[in-house]
């Protein structure tokens, strides 16, 4: 064998091995890359409903259509209720507080439990205005809400009439939104 013809061969096999090196340090490059933006990456998780619009939920965000369809949902099953189906909505309600809230919103809850229970009582919630706070996950709703009385085997009669404002303060921990606080105001204009 000649030595030109290996000192040719080797060469070629040195190429062959600088390209081979290059391609792997590119490759080692981008999957190191390709993991650091996996680990930082948010999860966004797409619902689309058969009817509607479609919501989406993140780790710690949610969309403005989802924090408004939850909120009016817990506005229902808190604002409008009887002594038939009051125990069932507390259930409903307390299942999605959040754990920091979550005594003091029972003991909000069976108060009321107690006096709607007590005096016969029915709260009907008609909703005038509803706005939302996407930055801070907050859902007020504006209204007038009605007590009705009423005796065992006759008809309710409307005891009171009053222009409300409740705010619904969301937290959205790993994907859930759960009730941070419940406040309420009276409001003056009608």
């Amino acid at each position: 064998m000649d030595i030109s013809t290996l000192k040719m061969n080797v060469q070629k096999v040195i190429a062959q091995r600088n390209i081979f090196l290059f391609f792997s340090v590119i490759f080692s490059i981008s999957v190191i890359l390709l993991s650091c933006l996996l680990l930082a990456k948010n999860e966004r998780v797409v619902i689309i409903p058969t009817v509607g619009p479609s919501l989406w939920v993140e780790e710690s965000q949610v969309s403005d259509t989802y924090l408004e369809k939850f909120g009016a949902y817990l506005a229902d099953q808190f604002l409008s209720r009887s002594p038939a189906d009051i125990d069932r909505k507390n259930k409903v309600i307390l299942e999605h507080v959040h754990p920091s809230f979550y005594h003091a919103a029972k003991k909000q809850l069976l108060q009321e439990r107690d006096a709607v229970i007590k005096s016969n009582q029915t709260l009907l919630f008609r909703p005038s205005r509803s706005l939302i706070d996407p930055i801070k996950q907050v859902y007020i709703l504006e209204g007038e809400l009605l007590v009705l009385v009423g005796k065992e085997g006759e008809t309710p009669a409307c005891a009171q009439i009053e222009q409300k404002r409740f705010i619904f303060e969301f937290l959205c921990e790993r994907g859930k939104l759960r009730l941070k606080s419940l406040k309420r105001e009276n409001l003056t204009h009608v």
